[in-house]
């Protein structure tokens, strides 16, 4: 069902990505009788002040559909690269590894899907002349996929518009595909180190110790550094460590990766036309919108291109483990390509793989973060919702929560004056029901609240708290031409603790961040501005104050500074342990000695079945 407010007819449909088409299409818009689409939340604010119409290109069908379409879109995205039998097409001596390119398609693969359904309904409308002005290209390729005749438009030779939308591909491109000068240096310097401490660990016998890979990131930054301490296995890591210092240049032990790549490139060249030949996974939408081929096509451009890279890494990382064996491999997420890759040959192998997932999770749809012999899903409620009718789920905690009973005391909150903090997220690659405009749409509703706030008399402080991966500059100039004046501080990589501890009342969209500001006392408040379907605590059923508006969030700041008991059951402690799990300092711990159980059990059986 097509989102409300659309007219069966226009004059002129204009789809433009961003305002830097705009001053090519406003002489001849008619606000009366045209219709603009748009990724921009700013060309969509210019537009209405005319007292025209503007939706989201990406975000014009209703929730249900939207989901509906998340669980077909996944059934797809778990078989592309399997054969009729189930087999993994891409497996490479004796180890399937088509998992690991996920990272590599899931935004392409996602951000088609979402668009073409949303395109699709375009054929419903009647419009005398369609115009149509992007950079990316792909409104403009499923356009001429369905048939639907266009005028290109240009965008304006001036710029110098912020465009006020995720952007999302340039995102992916530096943090997963660009390959700078320091990046070819740490993979050289990476290879060297890894090469010369599996040397050294076979001269000197180290390999009587269990070798445990871990995939370093938050959840297991401390669980890395403890089990170095304690001296009691040899860790194996992707990259160097996160730990500060020059020490860990000598002593950790990263999986060296180097070779040239055209040595793989024969094989690179049989598995792509194997996948050509064998794939029988079909996508087929709501309406009976086939875009098998479509898909197909966007996943081997981006494989085709990245095969060689992911053989040679698999091929050194079957080495390494054969010559240095691993007895168990510690992951936080099926992403991330050594880590993946070697999660691939662990399961090949009949390696345990313990997962601590990467913080909250949620979608019915998904099977990310489900693939480990054993699961570490921090509490009761993830257990129970997303990892729902599996048997191989522990809650062991969020070895991340300890340092908020450890080391940050509760907040001292300041009523009269407070400070508050609007934590921001971007959109969400992996749902259909996310838009790339969506925290800005969030921002200004949330801000616009407070500027009502303040101009009741109330002396606030307000903080942005931006993501340390962003675009720090996206934020200012939205503040500064909306906003300006309101904003004291945008902050991104200072750590979020500490963002909390000068925190009185914080408000964000659905995210982690909101548990962590609980665990210090901090009232909080989830402002829905999103369209996706989430567990508790964020379905609006549950402890956490939630709003959808902005005069239910005027109201529930002025519930804050009077003190109302509806901020108080998410701040209990029992609340927050259903949600993200034990709050007694002892995650660390109890993850570390799961670790040493699962390497005793794989011992004992070794031991049973040699015997």
């Amino acid at each position: 069902m097509i989102r409300e407010g659309l007219k069966n007819t226009y004059r002129h449909i204009l789809i433009l990505e961003s305002r830097d088409w705009w001053p090519s299409c406003r002489n001849q818009f008619d606000p009366a009788h045209d219709l603009v689409l748009t990724y921009d939340f700013g060309l969509r604010q210019e537009v209405e002040r005319l007292g025209g119409q503007a939706l989201y290109i990406d975000h014009l069908l209703s929730q249900a559909v939207m989901q509906e379409n998340n669980f077909l879109a996944y059934r797809f995205f778990r078989d592309w690269h399997l054969d009729q039998t189930g087999a993994d097409i891409f497996t490479y001596q004796g180890v399937p590894f088509g998992l690991a390119f996920r990272l590599e398609i899931w935004n392409d693969f996602i951000f088609y899907v979402r668009n073409r359904i949303s395109l699709e309904q375009l054929k419903g409308l009647n419009a005398e002349q369609l115009f149509v002005g992007t950079r990316l290209g792909l409104v403009e390729d499923i356009l001429v996929e369905i048939g639907l005749p266009f005028s290109p438009v240009a965008p304006s030779g001036t710029g110098g518009q912020t465009a006020y939308f995720f952007p999302i591909h340039r995102w992916m491109d530096e943090r997963i595909r660009h390959r700078s000068l320091k990046h070819h240096f740490r993979d050289f310097v990476t290879a060297c180190q890894g090469i010369v401490m599996a040397w050294i660990d076979r001269v000197f016998c180290r390999q009587e110790k269990p070798a445990v890979f871990i995939q370093e990131y938050y959840p297991t930054r401390d669980v890395v550094q403890r089990l170095k301490t304690d001296g009691r296995v040899r860790l194996v890591l992707a990259h160097f460590s996160w730990a500060a210092g020059w020490v860990k240049y000598l002593a950790e032990r990263p999986i060296p990766v180097w070779g040239r790549l055209k040595k793989f490139q024969n094989e690179a060249d049989r598995l792509m036309q194997a996948f050509r030949e064998r794939r029988t996974a079909s996508l087929i939408l709501t309406g009976k919108v086939d875009v098998t081929a479509n898909v197909y096509r966007i996943i081997e451009e981006r494989v085709s291109s990245r095969v060689t890279e992911y053989l040679r890494a698999l091929d050194r990382v079957i080495r390494y483990l054969l010559r240095s064996p691993v007895k168990l491999t510690v992951l936080i997420a099926n992403l991330g390509q050594i880590a993946t890759l070697v999660d691939c040959v662990s399961r090949a192998r009949g390696i345990p793989r313990y997962l601590i997932i990467n913080g909250w999770m949620s979608g019915d749809f998904l099977d990310e973060s489900k693939y480990a012999t054993v699961i570490n899903a921090y509490s009761s409620s993830i257990r129970e919702h997303y990892y729902r009718g599996m048997d191989n789920i522990v809650c062991l905690g969020d070895p991340r929560m300890d340092h908020y009973v450890r080391d940050c005391p509760p907040r001292l909150l300041n009523r009269e004056s407070p400070t508050v903090t609007i934590g921001t997220s971007a959109h969400s690659i992996i749902d259909l029901n996310s838009y790339l405009a969506v925290e800005f749409d969030f921002m200004n509703d949330v801000l616009s609240a407070l500027r009502i706030v303040k101009e009741q008399g109330v002396n606030l402080r307000i903080v942005l708290k931006v993501r340390s991966n962003g675009y720090r500059e996206q934020y200012r100039a939205f503040t500064d031409e909306l906003f300006p004046g309101m904003v004291d501080e945008i902050l991104d990589t200072v750590p979020i603790s500490s963002v909390l501890a000068r925190t009185d009342f914080y408000i964000s969209l659905y995210s982690q961040t909101l548990f962590e500001a609980s665990c210090l006392g901090i009232p909080c408040l989830y402002y829905k501005n999103d369209r996706e379907v989430l567990d508790p605590p964020f379905d609006g059923k549950s402890e956490l104050v939630t709003v959808d508006s902005v005069g239910a969030l005027v109201t529930a700041f002025a519930d804050f500074r009077s003190g109302h008991e509806r901020f108080d059951p998410f701040l209990k402690r029992a609340v927050m342990e259903r949600y993200i799990g034990p709050l007694d300092g002892g995650n660390l711990e109890r993850n570390v000695a799961f670790i040493y159980e699962l390497l005793l059990q794989d011992q004992q059986d070794q031991t049973r079945n040699g015997a």
